[in-house]
Formats: C-alpha cells, sequence, structure tokens
C-alpha cells in the first residue's frame, strides 16, 4: 500500500467521523460507529505528516503550507461561529495540531540543543490551548517521525492511548478525571494495520494540493449543507 492510498483512507475516513459529527444524533448506534471509524484517520495523518518530514525537500515551505492551510480553515470556523453561535474556535481545526507535530519534529531534530528543549513547551501548550488531541496527537507525530519500525510505532500508539485514554489505565488508578480521550479512541489502534501494509512509496500521483484543499473544503461543504437543511 503506498501513500496516496493512505492519504484517500485517512480521507474517507475523517469524512465518516465528520458526517456523523454534524449531522447524526449524538446518541445513536450510528453515530458511535461511525466515530469510531474516524479514530483511524488521524493515525494516518501524523504518520503521513512524519513521512513528508523525511522525504520534504523543503521543510520550512512544508510548514508554511500547512500553516497557511489551517488559518484558511480557522477564518472559515470564526465566520460559522458569528453565524451560528457553535464555538468550535481552535479545538475543531486539526490541521494545527498537524503544524505543531511538524514543527516538533523540525525543532527535535535540529542541531540546536536550546530548539530542541522547545519541544516541550510546544507539547504542553498543545494541550493547554485546547487543539484537537492536543499533547496526544502532537506526541504521535513525534513519535512516529523519530522511530521507523513499524512494531514500535503500535507500541508507541498504545502507550499514549494508556496515557490519555480513560480506561483501562487511568480508570484503574482512580484518575479517569485526567483522561483526554473517550474509550472510543481505542479504535485508533486499527489504522496500525494499514500503516503495517504501507510500502515506502509515494503511488503514481502524488495529489499533494488536494489534501490540503481536501481538509478544509470537505468542512465547508458540510456545514453549508447543515446551514441550509
Amino acid at each position: 500500500m503506498n501513500r496516496l492510498y493512505l492519504k484517500l483512507i485517512a480521507a474517507l475516513t475523517m469524512v465518516i467521523d465528520h458526517v456523523a459529527y454534524i449531522f447524526l444524533e449524538h446518541n445513536s448506534d450510528l453515530y458511535l460507529a461511525f466515530r469510531m471509524v474516524g479514530r483511524i484517520s488521524f493515525v494516518l495523518f501524523a504518520f503521513m505528516i512524519a513521512e513528508g518530514f523525511r522525504n520534504t525537500k523543503d521543510i520550512r515551505k512544508y510548514l508554511l503550507r500547512l500553516g497557511l492551510a489551517a488559518l484558511i480553515l480557522e477564518v472559515f470556523i470564526v465566520i460559522y461561529y458569528f453565524v451560528t453561535d457553535i464555538n468550535m474556535i481552535i479545538s475543531f481545526n486539526i490541521l494545527w495540531t498537524l503544524f505543531v507535530g511538524l514543527l516538533s519534529l523540525y525543532l527535535f531534530f535540529h542541531k540546536n540543543i536550546y530548539l530542541k528543549i522547545l519541544v516541550i513547551p510546544l507539547v504542553i501548550a498543545s494541550e493547554l490551548i485546547g487543539f484537537s488531541y492536543g499533547a496526544y496527537g502532537v506526541l504521535m507525530i513525534l513519535f512516529f517521525g523519530v522511530y521507523r519500525n513499524k512494531v514500535t510505532n503500535l507500541l508507541h500508539l498504545i502507550f499514549l492511548n494508556l496515557l490519555f485514554i480513560e480506561k483501562p489505565l487511568l480508570s484503574y488508578l482512580n484518575l479517569e478525571e485526567m483522561s483526554a480521550l473517550s474509550v472510543n479512541q481505542w479504535f485508533s489502534v486499527v489504522a496500525i494495520i494499514f500503516i503495517f501494509v504501507y510500502n515506502g512509496n509515494p503511488g503514481r500521483y502524488k495529489m499533494r494540493w488536494f489534501f490540503y484543499i481536501f481538509y478544509p473544503g470537505h468542512l465547508i461543504v458540510l456545514y453549508l449543507i447543515d446551514l441550509l437543511i
């Protein structure tokens, strides 16, 4: 499985997740099923950010593209807030998490030790600011970027899930109130299946700009449909 197929799977599972969030009753079985499938999406996007970091010819341009896409989407989210009074500012824009994860990788591998240290406050800030997936998401990108072994990737994902998901570890330690994610997030482990069969090839069509446009584009379309109906 090449990188293009991973991107398509990530995009499809993301759309399924967002369709459920926007259109379905939040206490329905179908909503729960769609959201569980959606847990696959971020893991694949995090993995591809790490792959992009390794393969890009210009990390600064990569950061600029990702940051610009995040900013464009955030503008739409702010407009949506003024129209509907539904506040999803910062917290719903996964591109900020991907941007901070990529920036953290850039700093981690920098020769300047003082820049390396900045990774720690970036991870903390991502949680405090309330980015989507917060520290969990940024650390996942870091782990994928630092370690290439796929078994190690699986172990790191399980480790992060144990630290951030309410069950089983945090509930066993009576620390459920410290959990950042619900038990449904364990379905994210399924994404490792696709990573295990990934062959490292980019695929016949790179479609780089399509995915920068697709993420904010599909959200705009879904929310416009929601406003119309």
